[in-house]
Protein backbone atom coordinates (compact mmCIF):
# COMPACT_ATOMS: atom_id res chain seq x y z
CA UNK A 1 0.00 0.00 0.00
CA UNK A 2 1.42 3.60 -0.50
CA UNK A 3 2.73 6.13 1.89
CA UNK A 4 2.27 8.93 0.12
CA UNK A 5 -0.52 11.32 1.06
CA UNK A 6 -3.92 10.46 -1.33
CA UNK A 7 -6.07 13.53 -2.17
CA UNK A 8 -9.29 12.83 -1.40
CA UNK A 9 -11.97 15.65 -2.46
CA UNK A 10 -11.65 17.94 -0.06
CA UNK A 11 -8.83 16.29 2.55
CA UNK A 12 -5.63 14.47 2.28
CA UNK A 13 -5.08 10.99 3.72
CA UNK A 14 -2.20 9.98 5.47
CA UNK A 15 -2.74 6.20 6.43
CA UNK A 16 -4.67 3.59 7.74
CA UNK A 17 -5.43 4.11 11.79
CA UNK A 18 -8.07 1.32 12.25
CA UNK A 19 -10.32 -1.50 10.29
CA UNK A 20 -13.17 -3.42 11.72
CA UNK A 21 -16.57 -5.25 10.23
CA UNK A 22 -18.08 -2.74 8.72
CA UNK A 23 -15.27 -0.69 7.45
CA UNK A 24 -11.76 0.48 7.73
CA UNK A 25 -10.70 4.40 9.25
CA UNK A 26 -8.31 6.48 7.52
CA UNK A 27 -6.15 9.56 9.07
CA UNK A 28 -5.95 12.91 7.11
CA UNK A 29 -6.84 16.63 7.13
CA UNK A 30 -8.78 19.48 5.46
CA UNK A 31 -7.09 20.74 2.30
CA UNK A 32 -8.30 24.21 3.70
CA UNK A 33 -7.09 24.89 7.49
CA UNK A 34 -5.68 21.22 7.80
CA UNK A 35 -7.82 20.50 10.74
CA UNK A 36 -7.43 16.54 11.24
CA UNK A 37 -9.97 14.66 10.30
CA UNK A 38 -11.27 10.68 10.62
CA UNK A 39 -12.30 9.19 7.79
CA UNK A 40 -14.42 5.66 7.50
CA UNK A 41 -14.98 3.65 4.57
CA UNK A 42 -17.36 1.37 4.54
CA UNK A 43 -16.18 -1.72 2.94
CA UNK A 44 -19.20 -3.64 4.22
CA UNK A 45 -20.53 -3.46 1.01
CA UNK A 46 -19.78 -2.81 -2.63
CA UNK A 47 -19.67 0.40 -4.72
CA UNK A 48 -22.74 -0.99 -6.59
CA UNK A 49 -24.83 -1.38 -3.83
CA UNK A 50 -27.59 0.91 -4.61
CA UNK A 51 -30.29 0.27 -1.32
CA UNK A 52 -27.02 0.69 1.17
CA UNK A 53 -25.88 3.52 -0.51
CA UNK A 54 -29.31 5.44 -0.45
CA UNK A 55 -29.45 4.29 3.48
CA UNK A 56 -26.92 5.38 4.21
CA UNK A 57 -26.75 9.06 2.65
CA UNK A 58 -30.22 8.99 4.19
CA UNK A 59 -29.03 8.45 8.08
CA UNK A 60 -25.94 10.44 8.04
CA UNK A 61 -27.69 13.35 7.14
CA UNK A 62 -29.30 12.62 10.37
CA UNK A 63 -26.02 12.70 11.80
CA UNK A 64 -24.84 15.33 10.62
CA UNK A 65 -27.36 17.66 12.37
CA UNK A 66 -26.23 16.77 15.89
CA UNK A 67 -24.48 18.99 17.39
CA UNK A 68 -23.73 18.08 21.08
CA UNK A 69 -20.25 17.24 22.90
CA UNK A 70 -21.21 13.74 23.80
CA UNK A 71 -21.56 13.14 19.69
CA UNK A 72 -18.61 12.97 16.83
CA UNK A 73 -19.13 15.75 14.72
CA UNK A 74 -19.27 15.32 11.07
CA UNK A 75 -17.56 17.07 8.43
CA UNK A 76 -18.51 15.43 4.57
CA UNK A 77 -19.66 11.99 3.32
CA UNK A 78 -20.13 10.68 -0.21
CA UNK A 79 -18.17 8.07 -2.44
CA UNK A 80 -14.47 7.43 -2.32
CA UNK A 81 -13.21 9.08 -5.12
CA UNK A 82 -11.64 7.97 -8.73
CA UNK A 83 -7.94 9.93 -8.02
CA UNK A 84 -8.30 7.91 -4.49
CA UNK A 85 -8.76 4.70 -5.26
CA UNK A 86 -5.84 5.20 -7.94
CA UNK A 87 -3.54 6.88 -5.67
CA UNK A 88 -3.92 4.53 -2.87
CA UNK A 89 -2.81 1.59 -5.23
CA UNK A 90 -5.44 -0.39 -4.42
CA UNK A 91 -6.05 -0.13 -0.92
CA UNK A 92 -9.26 2.27 -1.55
CA UNK A 93 -12.46 0.86 -3.55
CA UNK A 94 -13.97 3.48 -5.88
CA UNK A 95 -17.50 4.16 -5.04
CA UNK A 96 -17.85 3.07 -2.09
CA UNK A 97 -19.07 5.13 0.80
CA UNK A 98 -17.34 7.13 3.53
CA UNK A 99 -17.83 9.54 6.08
CA UNK A 100 -15.61 12.38 7.50
CA UNK A 101 -15.44 13.29 11.04
CA UNK A 102 -13.74 15.20 13.56
CA UNK A 103 -10.47 13.26 14.92
CA UNK A 104 -10.49 11.90 18.11
CA UNK A 105 -8.10 10.34 20.01
CA UNK A 106 -6.81 6.17 20.02
CA UNK A 107 -8.69 5.52 22.67
CA UNK A 108 -11.86 3.59 23.04
CA UNK A 109 -14.02 3.30 25.99
CA UNK A 110 -12.90 -0.38 25.98
CA UNK A 111 -9.92 0.55 27.47
CA UNK A 112 -11.87 1.50 30.55
CA UNK A 113 -13.80 -2.17 30.94
CA UNK A 114 -13.30 -3.11 34.23
CA UNK A 115 -10.70 -0.66 35.40
CA UNK A 116 -13.59 1.82 36.92
CA UNK A 117 -14.45 2.68 40.57
CA UNK A 118 -18.36 3.50 40.51
CA UNK A 119 -17.91 7.78 40.53
CA UNK A 120 -15.83 7.12 37.13
CA UNK A 121 -18.66 5.07 35.86
CA UNK A 122 -21.54 7.81 36.48
CA UNK A 123 -19.71 10.23 35.51
CA UNK A 124 -19.32 8.18 31.85
CA UNK A 125 -22.69 6.92 31.80
CA UNK A 126 -24.12 10.63 32.45
CA UNK A 127 -22.48 12.04 29.50
CA UNK A 128 -23.39 8.90 26.95
CA UNK A 129 -27.10 8.94 28.59
CA UNK A 130 -26.63 13.17 27.82
CA UNK A 131 -25.21 12.37 24.04
CA UNK A 132 -28.40 9.93 23.55
CA UNK A 133 -30.76 12.21 24.85
CA UNK A 134 -29.93 14.92 22.43
CA UNK A 135 -29.82 12.15 19.53
CA UNK A 136 -32.95 10.66 20.46
CA UNK A 137 -34.84 13.93 20.67
CA UNK A 138 -33.65 14.53 17.14
CA UNK A 139 -34.89 11.05 15.81
CA UNK A 140 -31.86 9.48 15.22
CA UNK A 141 -31.70 6.30 16.94
CA UNK A 142 -27.66 4.88 17.13
CA UNK A 143 -28.41 1.21 17.16
CA UNK A 144 -25.11 0.02 17.51
CA UNK A 145 -23.98 0.77 20.65
CA UNK A 146 -20.81 -0.59 22.55
CA UNK A 147 -17.85 0.06 23.88
CA UNK A 148 -15.50 0.71 20.63
CA UNK A 149 -17.85 3.27 19.35
CA UNK A 150 -17.04 5.41 22.38
CA UNK A 151 -13.98 7.65 21.25
CA UNK A 152 -11.73 9.56 23.78
CA UNK A 153 -12.37 13.54 22.46
CA UNK A 154 -9.43 15.24 21.92
CA UNK A 155 -10.46 16.77 25.62
CA UNK A 156 -9.47 14.73 28.37
CA UNK A 157 -12.42 14.55 29.79
CA UNK A 158 -14.64 14.02 27.14
CA UNK A 159 -16.47 10.69 25.66
CA UNK A 160 -17.72 11.04 22.57
CA UNK A 161 -20.72 8.63 20.40
CA UNK A 162 -19.59 7.92 17.10
CA UNK A 163 -21.21 5.87 14.06
CA UNK A 164 -24.13 6.61 14.65
CA UNK A 165 -26.45 5.80 11.41
CA UNK A 166 -23.92 3.33 10.15
CA UNK A 167 -25.55 -0.14 11.88
CA UNK A 168 -29.34 1.67 10.85
CA UNK A 169 -28.27 1.23 7.27
CA UNK A 170 -26.89 -1.63 7.13
CA UNK A 171 -29.79 -3.01 8.72
CA UNK A 172 -32.15 -2.02 5.83
CA UNK A 173 -30.26 -5.28 3.85
CA UNK A 174 -31.06 -7.50 7.01
CA UNK A 175 -34.38 -9.76 7.10
CA UNK A 176 -33.72 -12.15 10.08
CA UNK A 177 -35.97 -15.51 9.82
CA UNK A 178 -35.75 -19.11 11.78
CA UNK A 179 -32.49 -20.56 9.52
CA UNK A 180 -30.75 -16.49 8.92
CA UNK A 181 -30.83 -15.22 12.40
CA UNK A 182 -27.79 -15.11 12.97
CA UNK A 183 -26.12 -14.47 9.87
CA UNK A 184 -28.46 -11.15 10.12
CA UNK A 185 -28.31 -10.22 13.70
CA UNK A 186 -23.92 -10.25 12.95
CA UNK A 187 -24.53 -8.02 10.20
CA UNK A 188 -27.06 -5.54 11.66
CA UNK A 189 -25.25 -4.93 15.24
CA UNK A 190 -23.02 -6.41 17.70
CA UNK A 191 -24.75 -9.75 19.64
CA UNK A 192 -23.35 -8.89 23.18
CA UNK A 193 -25.11 -5.36 22.87
CA UNK A 194 -28.16 -6.08 20.76
CA UNK A 195 -32.06 -5.22 22.54
CA UNK A 196 -34.40 -8.47 22.00
CA UNK A 197 -36.72 -6.37 19.67
CA UNK A 198 -33.52 -5.52 17.20
CA UNK A 199 -32.21 -9.00 17.37
CA UNK A 200 -36.13 -10.61 15.93
CA UNK A 201 -35.92 -7.43 13.95
CA UNK A 202 -39.09 -6.03 15.05
CA UNK A 203 -38.49 -2.79 13.40
CA UNK A 204 -41.70 -1.10 14.71
CA UNK A 205 -40.58 -2.34 18.26
CA UNK A 206 -37.56 -0.32 18.20
CA UNK A 207 -36.94 3.25 19.35
CA UNK A 208 -34.54 5.00 21.90
CA UNK A 209 -35.20 2.13 24.47
CA UNK A 210 -33.16 0.01 22.04
CA UNK A 211 -30.54 2.15 22.76
CA UNK A 212 -31.05 2.23 26.06
CA UNK A 213 -30.78 -1.67 26.33
CA UNK A 214 -27.20 -1.64 24.69
CA UNK A 215 -26.26 0.93 27.14
CA UNK A 216 -27.39 -1.32 30.18
CA UNK A 217 -25.15 -4.23 28.44
CA UNK A 218 -22.08 -1.18 28.23
CA UNK A 219 -22.65 0.13 31.89
CA UNK A 220 -22.73 -4.01 33.23
CA UNK A 221 -19.51 -4.70 30.82
CA UNK A 222 -17.92 -1.66 32.63
CA UNK A 223 -18.53 -2.49 35.82
CA UNK A 224 -17.68 -6.28 35.77
CA UNK A 225 -15.60 -6.67 32.97
CA UNK A 226 -17.79 -8.29 30.59
CA UNK A 227 -20.71 -8.12 29.20
CA UNK A 228 -24.15 -9.16 30.99
CA UNK A 229 -25.11 -12.65 28.17
CA UNK A 230 -21.95 -13.58 27.66
CA UNK A 231 -22.49 -17.04 25.61
CA UNK A 232 -19.51 -19.63 24.12
CA UNK A 233 -21.11 -18.28 20.98
CA UNK A 234 -22.61 -15.59 19.03
CA UNK A 235 -26.07 -17.35 18.54
CA UNK A 236 -25.77 -18.55 22.37
CA UNK A 237 -25.81 -14.90 23.03
CA UNK A 238 -28.67 -13.95 20.96
CA UNK A 239 -30.17 -16.51 22.52
CA UNK A 240 -29.56 -15.17 25.87
CA UNK A 241 -30.62 -11.70 24.87
CA UNK A 242 -34.21 -13.42 23.69
CA UNK A 243 -34.56 -15.92 26.84
CA UNK A 244 -32.50 -15.38 29.80
CA UNK A 245 -32.97 -13.11 32.68
CA UNK A 246 -30.63 -10.26 33.50
CA UNK A 247 -27.95 -11.15 36.01
CA UNK A 248 -26.56 -9.58 39.21
CA UNK A 249 -23.68 -7.39 38.22
CA UNK A 250 -20.57 -8.30 39.92
CA UNK A 251 -19.32 -5.17 39.97
CA UNK A 252 -15.14 -5.03 40.75
CA UNK A 253 -15.05 -2.15 42.50
CA UNK A 254 -18.01 -1.14 45.21
CA UNK A 255 -21.52 0.28 43.68
CA UNK A 256 -24.59 1.51 45.10
CA UNK A 257 -26.72 -1.12 46.33
CA UNK A 258 -29.80 0.07 43.72
CA UNK A 259 -27.61 -0.82 40.69
CA UNK A 260 -29.04 -3.82 39.93
CA UNK A 261 -32.42 -2.40 39.82
CA UNK A 262 -31.56 0.41 37.52
CA UNK A 263 -30.10 -1.85 35.18
CA UNK A 264 -32.72 -4.18 35.23
CA UNK A 265 -34.75 -0.95 33.86
CA UNK A 266 -32.50 -0.55 31.34
CA UNK A 267 -32.04 -4.60 30.60
CA UNK A 268 -36.02 -5.12 30.41
CA UNK A 269 -36.73 -7.82 27.63
CA UNK A 270 -40.38 -5.94 26.91
CA UNK A 271 -39.01 -2.98 25.45
CA UNK A 272 -42.45 -1.54 27.43
CA UNK A 273 -40.69 -2.56 30.50
CA UNK A 274 -37.19 -0.46 29.91
CA UNK A 275 -36.70 3.50 30.62
CA UNK A 276 -38.53 4.91 27.35
CA UNK A 277 -35.90 7.84 27.10
CA UNK A 278 -32.45 8.92 27.93
CA UNK A 279 -33.42 12.00 30.44
CA UNK A 280 -35.67 9.01 32.18
CA UNK A 281 -32.35 6.75 33.00
CA UNK A 282 -30.48 9.67 34.16
CA UNK A 283 -32.72 10.90 36.66
CA UNK A 284 -32.83 7.72 37.90
CA UNK A 285 -29.11 6.85 37.33
CA UNK A 286 -28.82 10.73 40.02
CA UNK A 287 -31.15 8.90 42.91
CA UNK A 288 -28.59 5.63 43.11
CA UNK A 289 -27.23 5.87 46.98
CA UNK A 290 -23.38 5.94 47.57
CA UNK A 291 -21.31 2.92 46.46
CA UNK A 292 -20.99 0.48 48.82
CA UNK A 293 -19.17 -2.86 48.89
Amino acid sequence: MTTAPIPFGPFVLHHRIGRGGMGEVWAGHHRAGWAEVAVKVITHVGPDDAPFQAAFRNEVRAVAGLHHPGVVRVDDFGRVPDEAADASGGALVAGRPYLAMERCEDLTLRSRVGHLDWPCAAEILRALLAALAHAHARGVIHRDLKPENVLRGRDPVRWVLSDFGVAHAVERDARPDANTLEQAALTAGTPAYMAPEQIRGDWRDQGPWTDLYALGCVAFELLAGFTPFRKASPLATLAAHLADPAPRCPHVNPAPPELDAWLGGLLAKDPGGRFQAAADAAAALDTLGPATR
